[in-house]
Formats: structure tokens, C-alpha cells, sequence
């Protein structure tokens, strides 16, 4: 997932760029910039989680000391995965499946489904016989072109409320742990859903319990500067709480028979145990029209 450098100097939350004379520096050959506040509630006040060697360069972790979110204090301007197409290939996940499953449950014929960084559309192409319609954003080149080539719709850009038409559902699978504002990209993602649309979110958990295995969790979790922010379930539903949304674990919603070896999980999710990754979703309640915001009065118009 790309950022916008324009979107991280008017929009980022608290944004300082780190070198006065040509407000870039450089960070392993990528331009990189400071986060002063706290990307969830805004606080400047941190203390350090911890410091991560990485890419031959030390990264810091810190922890917000008014609302206790884990983030990176330092970013790339660009976390996007820009690989030569010729090196990509399809990497169906399980989790595919069971958003594919949720959706189908949840709307109807005729429903539109939006992914924000879809990579190479793994979801779009398993749905593309599906009674919905389905479209994709994805900022990386090769990602986007990838999933083009195979019949998948994609736009390659970068996902915007205010051009992007209404939803019936939103899929953000894997993408806010690589943003500076991921409480303003899932606003801006609901500010389009319309009412009983699907919400779905998953990011990885910053207590995985994989990561007593330090092969999985030097690889696969704590890796700045890919990963910038390290989320607890708290965090996920403050998140959802803040755009009127009561986020829920996919538990057993998203599971069919045939998913039988994730049913310890969804026992574990439903008895408020977190062990691996965030999956959860919910549905945009009715809201009268004196309460929705400018933004949701414009897309409804």
C-alpha cells in the first residue's frame, strides 16, 4: 500500500518532515518522514516499546502513553510493493475464502464490493463469477497490473471517498498496518458505505502468538519500515467505535464445514482470545439524515 507524499503533508496526523532544507531524507535508498503524535488519538506523549535492527538500520517502536497504540515513530514515504510483474504470482489465502463467505451471507445480488489495497486482487478474481460487482485499489504497479492482466478490476490509484461511489461493502485485508493515517483511511472507506453495508478489516496482532518463534517474528511481525503500526484488538475497535461501528471477530460468521481446522480459533475469538491475526467486520447501521456527516450527505446525493 502506497501513501500520497501531498496526502501525508496536508492530511497525516501530525506529520513533520525530518530534514528542514529539502523535506525528504533519505531511509534505505526511500524517502522517510517523522510521526510526532499518535496516529490513533493524536497524543504527542511516548515512550519506547522497543528498538528494532532491521535492513541495516535501527528502528524505533514506540508506545503512546494516552491510549497505548504501538507505532512506528519514523516511516518510508512509500511502503508500496512495486515488484517486476514477472516475479508475481497468486497468493490464495484461507482468508480470501472466508471474506468471500461473509460477503455472501451478508448481501445481495446486484451489491458492490470495494477492496483498498488489493494487491493483486486474489479476492476480486475468486468472486468473478459472483452476483456482485467488484473493483479494486491498488497504488503498487506490478500488484495492479497483475491482477488487470488476469481479468480482475483494478484501479490502479490510490483510494479516495470523494471519487470513489458507494459501497455495499468494503474489504481492507492487510493494509493499515502499512499506513501513516489508518484511522482516517477506514473513516474515509465507511464515509462510502451505504446503510447495512459490510465493513471488513483485518490487520495483524500485535500479540501474535507466533512471535515466540523469532524466524516468524523477525520475517513476519515486527518489520519496520513495511509494518508501521502494530494494532491490539482494543485498538481495532477503537478504531471502528470512532467511525460508529461495533467491530466483531469473523468467529464462526465467516467459516463454512469445510473450515473445520479454523474452529478452535473462532471458539478462542468468541471467549475475547486473540491469538493470531484481527479479522473482524461489521455492518453500518441506519443513521438519520441530521447525523451523517457533509461527506456521507454529498456520496448520498
Amino acid at each position: 500500500m502506497e501513501v500520497p507524499y501531498q496526502e501525508l503533508v496536508e492530511n497525516g496526523p501530525g506529520m513533520v518532515m525530518e530534514n528542514s532544507n529539502a523535506g525528504l531524507a533519505a531511509f534505505g535508498g526511500a524517502s522517510q518522514t517523522s510521526r510526532e503524535t499518535c496516529p490513533l488519538c493524536g497524543s504527542p506523549q511516548r515512550s519506547l516499546f522497543r528498538t528494532v535492527r532491521r535492513l541495516g538500520s535501527d528502528h524505533e517502536i514506540v508506545k503512546c502513553s494516552a491510549c497505548e497504540f504501538v507505532y512506528a515513530a519514523t516511516v518510508r514515504l512509500d511502503t508500496a510493493d512495486h515488484g517486476e510483474i514477472s516475479a508475481l504470482y497468486w497468493r490464495f489465502r484461507s482468508r480470501h475464502h472466508q471474506i468471500r463467505h461473509l460477503i455472501r451471507q451478508h448481501l445481495k445480488p446486484g451489491s458492490r464490493v470495494v477492496e483498498i489495497g488489493c494487491g493483486r486482487g486474489e479476492l476480486g478474481y475468486i468472486m468473478k463469477d459472483d452476483p456482485y460487482t467488484y473493483v479494486g485499489y491498488e497504488p503498487a504497479n506490478g500488484l495492479s497490473k497483475f491482477g488487470q492482466e488476469h481479468g480482475v478490476d483494478i484501479v490502479h490509484d490510490f483510494f479516495s471517498g470523494q471519487t470513489a461511489g458507494l459501497a455495499d461493502a468494503i474489504v481492507i485485508d492487510n493494509v493499515l498496518e502499512h499506513v501513516i493515517d489508518p484511522q482516517g483511511l477506514l473513516a474515509d472507506a465507511v464515509s462510502t458505505l451505504r446503510d447495512g453495508g459490510l465493513a471488513i478489516v483485518i490487520v495483524p496482532n500485535r500479540d501474535d502468538l507466533r512471535q515466540m518463534h523469532p524466524g516468524w517474528r523477525d520475517s513476519r511481525h515486527w518489520i519496520p519500515p513495511d509494518h508501521i503500526n502494530y494494532f491490539a484488538m482494543t485498538d481495532v475497535k477503537r478504531m471502528f467505535a470512532n467511525c460508529n461501528l461495533a467491530a466483531r471477530p469473523f468467529a464462526f460468521h465467516a467459516l463454512r464445514i469445510s473450515d473445520y481446522r479454523y474452529f478452535p480459533r473462532a471458539m478462542l475469538e468468541i471467549a475475547n482470545l486473540f491469538l493470531l491475526g484481527h479479522n473482524v467486520y461489521a455492518i453500518k447501521r441506519e443513521r438519520s439524515p441530521a447525523l451523517a456527516s457533509p461527506s456521507e450527505s454529498a456520496l448520498a446525493s
